[in-house]
Order: structure tokens, then C-alpha cells, then sequence
């Protein structure tokens, strides 16, 4: 039986959900901003926010503990600098390279793989985005931009592209190493808003590859060994940036 016979069925209403609650994590994970707080804690958006957690049959419990902290926690930049800080190597690093041990070339080649998801779909890798490709929330921007790709999608054959996409990704990047990271937010801050962003990340990362029949990565990573050689780690020039094979296929289908 081929992997395509194997697609679930595209849902818009499933993928319009996981991409609200992935934008909500994304904005979790991103630098605080007095707007964006303000925003996360209006009662129509965490009514939306609940919906689609319903939709998707993650419980409520997960959602109504990160907005009670939401509600009542003005204390989240601080924690953001405490546990992700504003380096790279931090208490909890928000950043897939750090869960990987491998030689800087092979880093290099992992921060391409990543651009070139996101240059598959449209999206500016040299544009103003405020993080590295690798960043938790900018990984999670791009599987909301997936989700609501394939929500939007005018037909099945671009539903199952998107799907196919989101698949290779959480498999490759975003659930290989997303669980440890999680793990090491609720070590450090148990009783933080951070915390409780981190359970709700990982309730939709679990529905999610479930969802996909995907395996999702172990609670537990040892961070990289930091070396000289770090500074030397780039992104790849433009144009040279080489697709996965799973990517492949699924851009072949697109096209």
C-alpha cells in the first residue's frame, strides 16, 4: 500500500484548529510583548482558543491552566529570560541545534534542511523574522502556516501536499527534538506560565503525530557540546538549499 493511501483525510476544521492553537504556542515561545499578552488574554480569543482545542479532543485541562496563568501572571517576560533567555545556549535552549550531536557542517546542513521547508512554501528565510530558522516558535509559525495551507486548500490533491509537508517536518525536526525541550521547561520553572505553555505544546505535538501515525521524539535530549567551531555555522547561500526527500516528494506532488 503506498504512504499517499495511508493520508488521513484532510479536515478543515481539524487543520483550522491546530494551526489557531499552533500560532498560540508560537506566541507562547516568542519574545514578550506587552500587545501580545494583552491579546492572548481576551476572552473571545481564549473562547476560540478552547474551541479548538475541542475540536481537536486535547483536554481542557491543558488549556484552562495556561490561561489561568495567562490571566494572572504578569511576570512572563521575566520568566522567558530566566529559562530561554535572549543567547543561544540558555537554561532551556528554544533551539533545535542545541538537541543535536553532530559536527558543525552537519548543523549546517541541518539549519538548510529547515530553510529550505520553509523557501518550499513561500516563505522569506532573509526576511525581518526576529529568530534563527531553527527557533521553537518559529517552527511552530511554519506548521500553523501548513495547517491553514491545507484548512484553505482548494482541492485534495493540495490538502494532501500541505499534509505530506507537515508530516516530513514534525518527523525530521519539530517532534524529533520539541519533547526534550518541553521536559527541561517544566524541570526548571514547574510552577511557571512557561510550564504550562510547554504542557499545552506538547498535548498538540502528541495529537498531532498521532493524527499523522508519527513517533514523537523521547522527554529527555543532553544538549550539544559547545565549541569553537560554533561561530562558523551558517544557513546556507540561497539557491543551494537541497529538499529532504519526504519534502521532495510531496513538491513533486504540488507541482
Amino acid at each position: 500500500m503506498s504512504a499517499r493511501k495511508c493520508t488521513p483525510i484532510p479536515s478543515s476544521l481539524a487543520a483550522l484548529s491546530r494551526a489557531k492553537l499552533a500560532r498560540l504556542i508560537a506566541a507562547a515561545f516568542s519574545e514578550p510583548r506587552p500587545d501580545q499578552a494583552e491579546r492572548l488574554r481576551h476572552p473571545t480569543v481564549q473562547e476560540e482558543i478552547r474551541e479548538a482545542a475541542r475540536n481537536l479532543g486535547i483536554p481542557s485541562d491543558n488549556v484552562a491552566v495556561f490561561f489561568a496563568a495567562m490571566n494572572g501572571n504578569t511576570g512572563f517576560e521575566e520568566e522567558y529570560i530566566r529559562l530561554l533567555g535572549h543567547t543561544v545556549r540558555s537554561e532551556c535552549p528554544p533551539y533545535e541545534l542545541e538537541y543535536r550531536t553532530a559536527e558543525v557542517f552537519q548543523q549546517s546542513q541541518t539549519l538548510a534542511d529547515i530553510m529550505g521547508f520553509y523557501r518550499a512554501f513561500g516563505f522569506d528565510v532573509n526576511g525581518p523574522v526576529p529568530e534563527r530558522a531553527d527557533h521553537v516558535a518559529t517552527q511552530w509559525e511554519f506548521l500553523a502556516a501548513l495547517s491553514m495551507m491545507e484548512a484553505v486548500a482548494q482541492n485534495t490533491d493540495k490538502a494532501l501536499t500541505c499534509i505530506d509537508a507537515q508530516r516530513s517536518f514534525l518527523r525530521e525536526h519539530a517532534a524529533s527534538w520539541m519533547p526534550a525541550f518541553f521536559e527541561r521547561i517544566r524541570r526548571a520553572g514547574p510552577d511557571s506560565g512557561m510550564a504550562h505553555a510547554a504542557l499545552l505544546g506538547r498535548a498538540l505535538l502528541e495529537n498531532w503525530c498521532r493524527v499523522l501515525d508519527l513517533e514523537i521524539g523521547p522527554r529527555w535530549l543532553e544538549l550539544r557540546e559547545v565549541t569553537e567551531e560554533d561561530s562558523t555555522i551558517t544557513c546556507g547561500a540561497p539557491g543551494t538549499v537541497e529538499l529532504g526527500p519526504g519534502l521532495a516528494a510531496a513538491m513533486e506532488a504540488r507541482n
